[in-house]
C-alpha cells in the first residue's frame, strides 16, 4: 500500500527529507521548513505541483531532482520561453527574483 505524506503548505510537511530550490531565496530549502509564506508567492501553484512531484519521487525511490537529466536547448532558455504560460504578477515576480532576465529583456 503506498505511502502518503501531507504536503498542504497549510500545514507541516510530513514526509521524507529532501531540498527544494526556492526562487524567492534564491537557494535550496529543506523541505521539512514551514511554507506557510509560499501560499502567497507569485509562483505558490507552480512551486506547489514541482513539490508535490518531488515527494512522490522521493516515494517511488527516485531522485528528486525536477531538472536531473534533462535536455534544455538554448532556445528553451530565452526570458521568453521561460515567461511562456505566466501572469503577468508571476512574471514580474521572476524579474525582481532573477534580475538577469529582466536584463535579457531589456526592461533594465
Amino acid at each position: 500500500m503506498p505511502r502518503h505524506y501531507n504536503v498542504d503548505p497549510h500545514l507541516p510537511y510530513d514526509g521524507p527529507e529532501f531540498d527544494e530550490f526556492c526562487i524567492s531565496e534564491k537557494g535550496y530549502l529543506k523541505a521539512s521548513r514551514d511554507r506557510t509564506s509560499c501560499l502567497t508567492c507569485a509562483l505558490s501553484k507552480l512551486c506547489q505541483a514541482g513539490f508535490e512531484k518531488q515527494v512522490s519521487l522521493v516515494l517511488e525511490g527516485k531522485d528528486p531532482s525536477l531538472t536531473k537529466d534533462c535536455g534544455l536547448a538554448d532556445g528553451d532558455l530565452t526570458a521568453e520561453r521561460l515567461f511562456t504560460g505566466l501572469s503577468d504578477d508571476q512574471i514580474e515576480f521572476v524579474k525582481i527574483h532573477i534580475p538577469s532576465l529582466t536584463k535579457e529583456c531589456g526592461n533594465v
